[in-house]
């Protein structure tokens, strides 16, 4: 599913970035700033991103083998 939605994603976001072009007039002012738009929604979404686990090892001692 993950795969799906990048694929998508590769297809789409050529074709957008066109749609911007053409609507500005052949203008990549238009295209700048959309990308520029996604790129602050995607560090707002990263800063506010929060984990409730504490710490992984704690949780989970069994997966990660001591090192002797």
């Amino acid at each position: 599913m993950v795969n799906l939605k990048m694929q998508l994603a590769g297809f789409n976001a050529p074709l957008t970035i066109g749609f911007v072009i053409d609507s500005f007039d052949g203008s990549f002012n238009g295209a700048v700033w959309l990308l520029v738009s996604f790129g602050v929604v995607c560090f707002i979404a990263f800063v506010t991103l929060k984990s409730d686990k504490e710490n992984f090892m704690t949780e989970h001692p069994q997966t990660i083998p001591p090192v002797k």
